[in-house]
């Protein structure tokens, strides 16, 4: 009695552990075993600009299966699937043939196709709903939208950065089916229903992002450069505008059998990549020159044309030499000197201290993935003629976004701040689950030192080399660069990266841009003649779709450009004087040396102020 009083204690105590402790679990392995499921995918967020323009969504599309246990005429069901679906009819009734449980027919079947199916009368075929992600403008915004895989998961850009909000919850409908997957007479079809992922609202703003996409494509198809990109931002909020590069690709047709284009065309270069910064990064070392009280306005220097630094002979952009000029005439002529002289009465450690505040030393936290952070020598082992070219953008290396960002407290007032690509993200409801705003990092310079700054860098383009920006009317300021590109430790010869950075209005700056084209070809590759003119048609462009009013316009008479090929330099400049032309020299000066090229050509229209470019050979 004792035993069977045990057994039947025992037999209770499991009883009770089966339908309590594993009751939820047996339940869901018992539905799974009466039932048959197909997966209705969530639909994914949408992706908007600043203003709400649309520019991700999807498309309802369809995987069809087929039970061959449940199709009763295999013939017919593998003729009709394979002339509305395209598959081929006979290894399809070989496999409806075969012992296998489901097969899939096709996929990304469109809805006028399963609506075909549906009138054939074919029995034993199913579906399942699927979305596929459609990008509104194609080949725009390519890196910073990214792209999903086929299963709807986010790969790159916006759409893995934010996968976990855009992504929706799948649904499923049930089918009540016999132990081999025949659907039971008078089952119960149980549909339940996924939901839509959050909607993406981005800082991007579709206008000036179409200004810049069509810039950039002009200058790399222009240039035959290897490479060309620009990135406009909100230089008060760190908001990004605009972020575009060539070479890209159509996100509705990925080059997904080519995985390193994919990859590498599909990655934004402007916040992974680093590059020598040449002549834009003077903005930063004048600001940290003028801050430390080290140099004003009123500082001289005499420019032959190099600066022996320890032992070591560094030239000028200019090999003839600028002379005697002022810090603002400095700037203005992009003087490697003035910048060398800068560097050095700072020394090493206040020149990495203001790296440092920079953000040149660090990642600006800008919300996409892959960024990298800017390279500079280890401190400890800075010489004094590396600390030389550190000053006028050499012997270092940034990323874009963190010269821009650093750029952008120049300017701005003092204010370093994180960049951001996201505004908001919002519920189907409505309701605002995430909310952006402006972020300071901290102070970089005084606001005395960037008011100055501002109005120094106005006349780079309204008096130096940066005049191929201007807008008419309007007060814009900026810097152009063009450094020399490095290939097993040694100077590529002829390979440059031109750029230009640029900011409106100068006096109280919104718009900071940074254009860059990677090895432009065909002669010019200052960043003045290269870079410039594309970002002043995108300032100008900007100016219209804003409405903005000009503070003063004047209309330049144009003329033809004189032939100067063939003359020698002496005889060139004067020519240019007369007409009230600049010019920039390519190639090393000699005594009596000749004009090789030109940049404009003879008889193009060229207006006062114009920046010409010279090739001695």
């Amino acid at each position: 009695m004792v035993l069977v009083a045990f057994l039947f204690v025992a037999i209770i105590a499991r009883l009770i552990y089966i339908q309590i402790a594993e009751g939820s679990s047996l339940r869901v392995k018992a539905l799974d075993q009466w039932t048959r499921d197909v997966p209705v995918t969530g639909e994914r967020g949408d992706i908007f600009d600043r203003n709400g323009v649309l520019l991700a969504d999807t498309e309802t599309l369809y995987t069809v299966y087929a039970r061959p246990v449940s199709v009763t005429d295999k013939e017919y069901t593998a003729r009709v699937l394979g002339t509305v679906l395209g598959v081929d009819s006979e290894a399809l009734y070989a496999k409806l043939t075969s012992k296998v449980s489901e097969i899939t027919v096709s996929k990304k079947v469109t809805k006028a196709e399963m609506n075909a199916l549906i009138d054939s009368g074919i029995e034993g075929v199913y579906y399942a709903q699927n979305l596929d992600r459609k990008y509104i403008y194609g080949d725009f915004l390519t890196q910073i939208l990214g792209f999903t895989n086929i299963d709807g998961v986010g790969q790159s850009g916006v759409e893995a950065y934010y996968d976990k909000y855009l992504k929706g919850t799948d649904g499923y409908i049930l089918t009540e089916t016999d132990l081999v997957g025949r659907e039971l007479d008078g089952n119960v079809t149980r549909y339940i229903a996924g939901s839509k992922g959050n909607n993406v609202y981005l800082t991007v703003d579709y206008a000036i992002q179409s200004f810049v996409e069509s810039a950039v494509n002009n200058a790399y198809l222009k240039h035959n450069a290897t490479a060309a990109s620009c990135v406009v931002m909100n230089a008060k909020t760190g908001e990004i505008l605009a972020m575009a590069q060539r070479p890209s690709y159509d996100l509705n047709n990925l080059p997904r059998d080519d995985i390193e284009l994919l990859f590498s065309a599909g990655k934004s270069t402007l916040v992974s990549n680093v590059y020598e910064p040449g002549s834009t990064f003077k903005v930063l070392t004048a600001a940290m020159g003028l801050d430390k009280g080290l140099v004003n306005t009123g500082y001289n220097l005499y420019c032959p044309g190099y600066r022996i630094v320890d032992g070591q002979r560094i030239k000028c952009w200019r090999t003839i030499g600028h002379g005697s000029e002022t810090f603002t005439e400095g700037v203005q002529n992009s003087c490697n000197c003035l910048f060398m002289d800068i560097a050095l009465k700072l020394g090493t450690e206040n020149f990495y201290d203001g790296l440092e505040v920079f953000g040149i030393t660090e990642k600006t936290g800008i919300d996409m993935s892959g960024e990298a952070s800017g390279l500079t020598i280890t401190e400890s082992a800075v010489k004094t003629v590396d600390l030389a070219r550190m000053g006028f953008g050499q012997a270092i290396a940034v990323t874009p976004i963190e010269l821009l960002t650093a750029a952008a407290s120049v300017v701005n007032g003092g204010k370093l701040m994180t960049p951001y690509i996201l505004d908001k993200i919002v519920d189907n409801d409505g309701k605002v689950l995430v909310q952006n705003y402006p972020i300071v990092k901290r102070n970089t310079i005084s606001s005395e030192t960037s008011a100055l700054m501002r109005e120094i860098l106005e006349t780079v383009v309204s008096e130096g080399g940066g005049k191929n920006a201007q807008v008419p009317g309007f007060r814009i300021g900026g810097k152009t660069g063009t450094a020399q590109k490095y290939a097993n430790g040694v100077i590529a010869q002829g390979m440059y990266v031109s750029t230009f950075l640029g900011f409106m209005p100068a006096d109280d700056p919104e718009y900071i841009l940074l254009f860059i084209v990677d090895e432009p070809k065909g002669g010019a590759y200052y960043g003045s003649v290269v870079a410039a003119p594309y970002a002043g048609e995108i300032f100008s462009k900007i100016v219209s779709y804003k409405g903005m009013q000009p503070s003063s316009y004047v209309e330049k008479e144009k003329f033809r450009m004189p032939l100067l090929e063939g003359l020698t330099l002496t005889e060139a400049v004067k020519i240019l004087k007369q007409h009230n032309l600049y010019y920039e020299l390519a190639g090393e000066w000699t005594e009596g040396a000749k004009v090789a090229k030109q940049l404009p050509l003879a008889n193009s229209y060229v207006t006062e102020d114009s920046i010409i470019l010279i090739d001695v050979g």
